[in-house]
Formats: C-alpha cells, structure tokens, sequence
C-alpha cells in the first residue's frame, strides 16, 4: 500500500512538474536584448552576442555535418572575454559528442544543451557559478561531468533524463538544487549533499530508481514534496552531523528539515558520523 501511495504522489507531482516551461526559453524572453540570434554575430561555427556586461556569449551554433564532434568553446573573440553560454546556444544540436569550456565562463544558461543526445561528457570550469534551468535535460548519453568548485545554483530541470549519469560531485560552494534537478537520473546510484546546501527543490532526485544512499553533511535545510519519490526502495538517507528533535509532537518548523522529511516519505534516517 504505501509503494502504491508513493507512486501516485510521484505521478502528482511528475505532472505538476511537467507543467512548468520546457519550451527551451526563458520567462523573460520577450523582452528584445542582446540574446536574439538577430544580432548574433559569427566567430567558426558560434554565434556570438554582446551581453549585458559589454561582454560575449555564445548564443548559437551553425555546425551542420553529420559526424559528432568535440567542441571548445573560445575563451574572448577578438580580444573581449566570452563569459557565458546563453540561452538555447546548442539546444538539440545531436553531433556534439564532448564540450570543452574555457576559464572566462561564468555561467550557462537557461536550456544551454537541451536535448544534446549524443553528449557523453562535459567539464565546467571553476568560474561557473550558474547552471540554468533545463541546462542539460535530456541529454541522455552524458555519463560524466565535472562541476565548477564555485557553483551556487542548480537550475530546475538542469539534468533532467541524463539516463547515463552514474555520478555526479556536488560542490562545497553549491547553495541550491532546483526542481526535478535530477529527474529520472536512473544509472545514479549515490548521491552526497554538502553542508553549503540549504534548499532541494520538489521532486529533485525522483525516479531515480538506482539510487540508494542520499548523505547529508547537515539534516538542517529544506527538501521540497517528493524529492526521492520513486527512488530505489531501499533508500537509506545518511547524516554525517548529530541531529535530535526534542519534541516527538513538535510543529513543523521546529524540526530539523531532513528529519521530518524522513519520517513523512517513511524513509530510514541514521547518523554516521565522519572518521576522525
């Protein structure tokens, strides 16, 4: 019964998160900036565009051949810094294969390689600070990535139905894990949350059906409605700090974020504590 429960949650949920904009744009696109493909220029096989910074981003890509191809994104283009990956640059371009991107990248924008389906690996240098939203989704043949060390924000759908991903190392600096994040990452098997993190968005690691063990370096923070729903059924989250709750009949808020998330998904919490 309550495997059938959870699933129906999980299904709740799915179709909430589905709701939400894939359409490979953001919100405020219709405002006319420096992002239009308009007035992009050419550098190779990128189009490039002012941003607001008075510097580039790479907006586009005009490769057209058939075979996959390893790519490297400039660090400046006549001499001004290329400092991000804009919105949709490389959305559903199927040839590329691997990314290399310089130490001038600061961000990666909303839908940057949606649905780059042969993209099996991809290194973000430690200047990156933003992944946007659906940064990565769909990028099912992606089995490994380095994140930047510098990372604060993991951008709703960032990963979502990256199939191949076994693992991925979340940075000391990261601060928050957006909706459905890692959606249906079903080769994950074991994730670690680092104590920088104060905020798992809804349904973050759900069906991630090859996932059991969830550690945390601090059961103090926030874990959105079905963050593990449909995840391996032995999932065991782990604490490496002591938590306590005083009062068994406390209110919400004051418990500990991970312990009331244990006890309402009935999920087996223990603490471990880190060898000295």
């Amino acid at each position: 019964m309550k495997k059938i429960i959870a699933l129906a949650l999980a299904l709740l949920l799915a179709l909430s998160l589905i709701g939400c904009s894939i359409n490979g744009t953001a919100d405020g696109d219709e405002n006319e900036d420096a992002f239009e493909l308009s007035s992009a220029l050419v550098y190779g096989d990128f189009e490039y565009a002012v941003n607001e910074n008075g510097d580039f981003d790479i907006v586009g890509y005009t490769y057209s051949g058939a075979e996959p191809v390893s790519i490297e994104i400039p660090a400046d283009i006549d001499g001004r810094p290329v400092t991000g990956i804009g919105d949709d640059a490389f959305k559903a371009v199927a040839t590329i294969s691997a990314v290399t991107l310089p130490a001038s990248i600061e961000y990666i924008g909303n839908f940057a390689f949606y649905d780059c389906t042969a993209l099996t690996s991809i290194t973000i240098p430690n200047s990156v600070t933003t992944i946007g939203i659906g940064a990565f989704r769909g990028c099912t043949a992606l089995t490994s990535i380095t994140l930047s060390e510098s990372l604060k924000s993991i951008g709703d759908h960032a990963f979502w139905d990256c199939k191949s991903l076994t693992s991925v190392k979340l940075p000391e600096a990261l601060n928050t894990i957006g909706e459905g994040a890692f959606w249906n990452c079903v080769s994950l098997t074991e994730i670690t949350i680092p104590a920088s993190v104060k905020s798992i968005g809804r349904g973050a690691f759900i069906y991630c059906d090859s996932l059991t063990k969830a550690t945390f370096a601090l059961a103090d923070l926030e874990i959105g409605e079905g963050a593990f729903i449909g995840c391996n059924e032995g999932l065991e989250l782990v604490c490496t700090s002591d938590f306590t709750v005083k009062d068994e009949n406390a209110d919400k808020d004051e418990k500990y974020g991970l312990v009331e998330f244990a006890e309402e998904a009935e999920l087996k919490l223990t603490y471990v504590p880190v060898a000295a």
